[in-house]
């Protein structure tokens, strides 16, 4: 159904739910006529389950009209036998029952689903989703997505290696989520490639592991690493200089200190006539 319009959805949709509903009208209609009353009630399920998969806001409402019908038949055509009345009375229950318990799961189940899309959607994280095994991307958020300069629809149903070209890396992840490692011990960086083939560092960690598939938090760390790298290239040239700095002031010192002794021979020998032998102090 994923390639079919709105418009064509709901027109199938409405297919099934009147086809299943027709359906176990005219059986129910055949079987009481000809005296069969203990199979065609379990037809009433399969309308009730397709509404509440489909339609989970209004399962309650549908179960109740359909228990309705089938127990307006039971009364027309069961010829009005005390025994398949009551029978067709706790049927009545059984399917009110299965039409509220089942549409209050869905229905939480739904709002669950809309809640966690909305934290993924509007989340400052990237958070992506793929499987373990044949590593296609399940889900990404926006946020992922953009970080990486592709549209969210790009990238899904494609192989993580898309993004994630280090294949070392993603195997030594994958198998520490194999391992069950806790997640806290587990943040590493991982180079991810964007769509114009420039590089960026992120910090990804595992959040949820569930079916196959794991769910992780993504960083976007590159201009954070950048600044580092611009930090210790600074420092590196700061610590160039200084050893020049520090290599230039020695030689001056050593030629200083040769110029003096220099003087004094030359003071010693227009003095006295004698060279003067340069003290251990002053060299």
């Amino acid at each position: 159904m994923e390639h079919l319009s709105i418009e064509n959805k709901e027109v199938l949709r409405l297919f099934l739910v009147a086809a299943a509903c027709i359906g176990a009208f005219l059986t129910s209609v055949f079987s009481l006529m000809n005296g069969i009353f203990s199979v065609f009630p379990f037809h009433y399920i399969l309308p009730i389950i397709l509404v509440v998969y489909l339609y989970p806001d209004r399962g309650v409402l549908f179960s109740l009209g359909l228990s309705l019908m089938y127990i307006s038949l039971i009364y027309l055509l069961g010829n009005s036998d005390p025994m398949q009345i009551a029978i067709a009375t706790a049927w009545f229950a059984i399917f009110i029952t299965i039409g509220v318990v089942a549409s209050s799961y869905a229905v939480r189940q739904r709002d669950e689903r809309t809640r966690v899309r909305n934290i993924l959607d509007n989340s400052q994280d990237g958070i992506f989703c793929f499987d373990l095994k044949d590593r296609l991307i399940h889900d990404i958020n926006p946020k992922c997505a953009q970080w990486l300069k592709y549209e969210k629809k790009d990238l899904i149903g494609k192989d993580i290696s898309v993004i994630w070209t280090d294949k070392d890396e993603q195997n030594q992840f994958i198998a520490d989520v194999n391992k069950g490692i806790n997640p806290k011990q587990m943040p590493r960086e991982a180079s991810f490639q964007g769509r114009d083939g420039s590089l960026s560092r992120f910090t990804i960690s595992p959040i949820l592991v569930i079916q196959g598939r794991v769910m992780c938090s993504a960083l976007d760390i590159t201009r954070s690493k950048i600044v580092d790298e611009e930090i210790i290239k600074t420092l590196d040239d700061l610590e160039l200089q200084v050893k020049e700095r520090t290599a230039d002031l020695e030689k001056m010192n050593e030629k200083l200190r040769a110029e003096i002794l220099e003087c004094r021979r030359f003071e010693s020998t227009v003095l006295s006539g004698h060279p003067l032998q340069p003290n251990r102090e002053d060299l």
